[in-house]
């Protein structure tokens, strides 16, 4: 999947559903996950809250492109869990939707 954003064209690189709002092409993935990878480099651990999106997908790609370590969340784990892999993972920064209500391990990470 990553080669191609190096040359992005317009074949479609990721869709969910039949949504046509829910896809994109591999220039449209190369421009979000770059402008965001951009923002996470040289940052340590980003956990990545894990919906079945177009969301999730660039928040680990932008991690891929920056070099840096992505920690994919469940959202349906549970909240003990959750603090066991936020204090094991140590993420500086979480990634998420606008939307997206976190649970208190992660609502408190920029």
């Amino acid at each position: 999947m990553l080669p191609p954003l190096a040359d992005p064209s317009d074949r479609r690189a990721l869709a969910f559903g039949t949504d046509p709002g829910a896809a994109l092409t591999y220039r449209e993935l190369a421009e979000v996950a770059g402008g965001l990878a951009g923002r996470l480099a040289g940052r340590g651990r980003v956990a990545v809250w894990a919906t079945p999106s177009l969301n999730t997908a660039v928040g680990v790609v932008a991690a891929l492109l920056a070099g840096v370590p992505a920690v994919p969340v469940n959202p349906k784990i549970g909240e003990r869990e959750l603090g066991h892999v936020v204090s094991d993972a140590a993420p500086e920064v979480v990634l998420a939707a606008p939307d997206d209500e976190l649970p208190p391990p992660l609502a408190a990470l920029p």
